[in-house]
């Protein structure tokens, strides 16, 4: 794997755990 397609999918992957972190604050607020 190239060194573009790691940073791609390291920032889909945070997005990813921030959008659930969000969706779940909101579901146990």
């Amino acid at each position: 794997m190239s060194q573009a397609t790691k940073v791609v999918l390291g920032t889909v992957l945070l997005s990813a755990v921030f959008a659930v972190g969000i969706i779940l604050s909101y579901v146990f607020a």
